[in-house]
């Protein structure tokens, strides 16, 4: 692989669906404007990078993109409890338990 290879980042259509998705969902709970707010950008790039690390689920990357997002809202000074969530692999093992 070349070196910027990884920088292309070429998606499917459903790829950047479930990132919009959890790019929207994260900057609710975030309480901020998703397109507006100044460190929109990131939050996008975090949510494109727990996707190609393997999470495909928008309401499992949202949580995970917000609690990324309050650890630098942490250094700035701002403190706020984390945003749970369950993974859903742990959701399936549950429901076929049961």
């Amino acid at each position: 692989m070349a070196l910027l290879d990884k920088h292309r980042r070429i998606f499917a259509t459903s790829d950047w669906e479930i990132m919009q998705r959890a790019h929207d969902k994260a900057s609710q709970m975030l309480d901020r404007c998703p397109k507006t707010h100044p460190r929109c950008n990131e939050l996008a790039r975090t949510v494109m990078a727990l996707y190609e690390s393997g999470v495909h689920d928008a309401d499992e990357l949202a949580p995970m993109a917000a609690n990324r997002e309050l650890g630098h809202m942490a250094i700035g000074g701002h403190f706020q409890k984390p945003f749970v969530f369950t993974p859903q692999k742990m959701v399936s093992e549950y429901s076929h338990r049961r």
